[in-house]
């Protein structure tokens, strides 16, 4: 079957820059999308979906410390309630200062999954320093979803 697109959504948290959500060691919801897939119902794109994911998080930090970025695909929006299919860990060993990080990620996810009708993925962000990191955006999530195999 030729290319078929589903559906896009798009996610905002926070789009300025004056945040005051410290992070913590349990990561926090900051993006969450629904993607539709019931046009590949039924089809022989139903175990052809691909998933291309995106996003962007602004943060700033007084000293050296670690952010942890994860895309998690169902769950119910609990950090550990879903299966995360991308993690990028970030080493700020530049000190203090804010730091704007951007991503990339794809799954494609089981054909039962596409059979729902719709799939959430979730981001979530978080640190394991003992020195505050401050979500001060932009925070955006952005996902879209095709099927097909040519």
């Amino acid at each position: 079957m030729p290319i078929q697109f589903l559906d896009s959504r798009l996610s905002l948290h926070n789009t300025f820059s004056s945040g005051t959500e410290i992070l913590s060691t349990t990561p926090v919801l900051v993006g969450d999308i629904g993607l539709q897939t019931v046009a590949a119902i039924g089809t022989p794109n139903q175990s052809d979906v691909r998933i291309q994911l995106w996003g962007t998080v602004g943060v700033s930090r007084s000293a050296s410390n670690v952010v942890n970025i994860y895309v998690v695909r169902g769950g119910t929006g609990a950090f550990g309630s879903g299966i995360i299919i991308f993690n990028s860990t970030i080493d700020l060993s530049s000190g203090p200062g804010s730091r704007l990080f951007s991503f990339a990620a794809g799954d494609f996810p089981p054909a039962i999954n596409v059979a729902t009708g719709q799939i959430r993925y979730t981001m979530f962000v978080g640190s394991t320093s003992v020195d505050p990191v401050t979500v001060i955006g932009p925070v955006s999530f952005n996902g879209s979803a095709q099927a097909g195999t040519s």
